[in-house]
């Protein structure tokens, strides 16, 4: 586990109840993620939370489980509606982790002082301004200034700029050639252009190897289609042995993996491979999101006890995006190989049980409030252990 101040090491937190949690990625020139940013919205059940309190219940939330680290990347915490008060003179969060504040503080002299405060001891300040003017003469410094894709809008001096609403590819090169640093969100949905030839090697072996174990084939017919691998077996265990999936002691062969994990959860690896092994595509990105879509809706499946579908949520989550990921349509891949028409309906139409993990998944990816849900606080703490899961993979893509 990373180095986490023990103020972030706490037990399960106790506002996650209380606020509606989004995300996006962020993404950086090399169209590589470099972070996330979590919108925090805090309903009226948070009355009598300090914003420190309530700040701190979202990064101790990534760490609950005991079992996932505290993210490497960028931490942007985005709080909405809620003022800046005197419990966060003593707030001290990781050094990755930054505050996104509005331009209407600089309207307000207490929440100005609050910032100024804030800034003195450490924290790294986020300017989000949407409007296309700013004052001549800022008060403070910022790390990076948050503009939308169009109209432009003044940058301090110093700061870098992240970009939101850039809906298409072409939109993120025109931010990206105009000096962005980052992106805040990208363009999952636009069509991805179908790749030409075929599969390559690693996601041949690695799709049939998905069949075998549909096929229940056995052990060492498994054992077998590794060997003709050496990559896939590489890949694997330096999967089996990664911080997303820390064990009691290290996996060092195949036939152990397959052994203690069982056919299930070599399954979800297996997915999670066929992902990694399409790095090639340029689509990083995708990639992070799809896995971060997978460890949600399998996190949320077990929270609620949901255990028979709990199994088929990763793989659905990580396929959602596979198309983009690999250049290839989904037609053609769900031929390479028979997977449950559970996943298959999921992924196409957002039917059934899966399905509407998969739609609440996407839904945390947007900006705007959700549709109210029965428990919110599983929600939240599947989601924030999903995107520590997902940012402990980068080292492996």
């Amino acid at each position: 586990m990373s180095a986490v101040p023990a103020a972030f090491a706490a037990p399960a937190p106790s506002w996650l109840h209380a606020l509606d949690l989004r995300w996006q990625l962020l993404v950086g020139r090399e169209k590589r993620p470099i972070g996330m940013r979590l919108t925090v919205q805090a309903d009226k059940a948070a009355a009598g939370a300090t914003a420190a309190e309530l700040l701190s219940c979202v990064l101790d939330g990534f760490v609950a489980d005991g079992e996932s680290s505290f993210p490497h990347g960028l931490v942007l915490l985005a709080p909405r509606d809620l003022a800046l008060d005197p419990s966060l003179a003593a707030w001290t969060p990781p050094r990755n982790v930054m505050l996104e504040v509005p331009a209407s503080i600089f309207a307000d002299q207490q929440q100005l002082s609050a910032a100024v405060e804030l800034q003195r001891h450490g924290v790294r300040l986020v300017l989000n301004a949407q409007a296309p003017t700013l004052p001549a003469k800022l008060p403070l410094s910022f790390q990076y200034v948050i503009r939308p894709a169009s109209p432009a809008a003044a940058v301090a001096a110093g700061s870098g700029v992240l970009i939101t609403n850039a809906g298409s590819r072409a939109a993120v090169k025109a931010a990206f050639d105009s000096g962005a640093h980052a992106m805040v969100g990208w363009p999952l949905d636009e069509p991805m252009p179908e790749a030409p030839g075929t599969l390559q090697p690693v996601q041949k072996a690695v799709l049939e190897l998905i069949r075998l174990l549909q096929a229940e084939a056995d052990a060492i017919s498994l054992e077998r289609a590794f060997a003709a691998d050496p990559v896939l077996t590489y890949l694997l265990l330096t999967l089996a042995n990664s911080p997303a999936f820390r064990r009691g002691h290290p996996i060092g062969s195949v036939t152990q993996a397959i052994t203690l994990l069982g056919y299930k959860r070599l399954l979800k690896w297996l997915v999670l491979l066929l992902v990694i092994a399409s790095k090639g595509s340029r689509a990083l990105p995708e990639i992070y999101v799809a896995v971060a879509r997978g460890f949600f809706m399998e996190n949320l499946a077990e929270a609620r006890r949901n255990l028979a579908v709990r199994d088929d949520c990763f793989v659905a989550g990580a396929f959602s995006l596979l198309t983009q990921i690999t250049g290839i349509g989904s037609e053609r891949l769900f031929s390479e190989v028979a997977l449950p028409e559970s996943i298959v309906r999921a992924v196409a139409t957002g039917d059934g049980p899966v399905g509407a993990l998969l739609t609440l998944g996407r839904a945390l990816e947007n900006e705007p409030p959700r549709t109210a849900e029965n428990d919110p606080a599983a929600i939240n703490a599947s989601l924030l252990q999903a995107l520590a899961c997902a940012d402990a993979l980068q080292s492996l893509v």
